[in-house]
């Protein structure tokens, strides 16, 4: 069974008229002119390449998680693997 899926009601403001007071609807035609449509703003999104932190300014030789981490070597008692 499909669910019916309303589309949400376009973004409008009350329009006005020169001297900055609400316009009112003529009920003699079929456009509501006390609304006017407004085109929601799109959010920008920043696809920008950020630059990779090497270290610290204070001269540490750890720069938090974007720093260069050591190779972990697990042991298993006398066995010892290295991962490539």
């Amino acid at each position: 069974m499909e669910q019916d899926k309303k589309k949400p009601a376009p973004k409008r403001k009350r329009a006005k008229n020169p001297n900055g007071q609400f316009k009112a609807n003529d009920p003699a035609t079929s456009v509501n002119e006390a609304w006017e449509p407004v085109e929601a703003p799109k959010a920008k999104k920043d696809y920008s390449v950020k630059q990779k932190v090497t270290t610290t300014t204070s001269g540490k030789s750890t720069a938090g998680k974007y720093g260069k981490t050591k190779a972990l070597r697990p042991t298993f008692g006398t066995v010892t693997t290295t991962s490539y």
